[in-house]
């Protein structure tokens, strides 16, 4: 009989994997340097994501228990809401991008909603403390990516709404 915590971390191995790609392709296809910078900035924390779930998943694999396998963070999450403004400093609002670039944003935002919901439906199943907690950490990794990712895509869509209202200020710099 499989493990389903075995199984979980597969699944979201595969998940990471499917992220990096797709990320990967969007800096390649980003015509913008904004949001090539936002899509390598998201590769190399999948990336880390993914480094994370398959230690996790080796420990397990090698008949450790999730208290062995899983040491759990004491650090403190990037706060994704400020990530995006310190990308931007200096940067005029200016028109909107085109569609191709804010399309890879939508097609990345529900990416990561799906991975939430993932990573939620085993949190809710799982009777492991430790387990429970690492489910919680992908779970705020996942809702600091669709913060970035939903930031940008104001920002794109609509630049002076996104400095109106993210930065505070007015556009003739008052």
């Amino acid at each position: 009989m499989p493990d389903p915590s075995q199984d979980m971390l597969c699944q979201a191995l595969e998940l990471a994997d499917k992220a990096v790609g797709f990320y990967a392709k969007a800096v390649a296809d980003c015509p913008e340097a904004l949001g090539r910078e936002v899509f390598e900035r998201l590769v190399a924390d999948k990336k880390k994501q993914r480094a994370r779930i398959e230690e996790v998943s080796q420990g397990l694999v090698a008949g450790k228990k999730w208290e062995a396998a899983c040491v759990l963070h004491e650090d403190q999450p990037e706060d994704m809401r400020k990530v995006f403004s310190q990308l931007v400093p200096g940067l005029p609002p200016g028109k909107a991008a085109c569609m191709t670039v804010v399309g890879a944003l939508s097609a990345a935002i529900d990416a990561e909603l799906l991975a939430l919901g993932f990573f939620r439906e085993h949190a809710a199943k799982t009777t492991d403390p430790v387990e429970k907690a690492f489910l919680a950490e992908m779970i705020r990794d996942q809702r600091g990516f669709h913060v970035l990712l939903s930031d940008t895509r104001y920002y794109f869509e609509d630049p002076q709404g996104w400095y109106m209202e993210k930065e505070r200020a007015g556009l003739d710099g008052a």
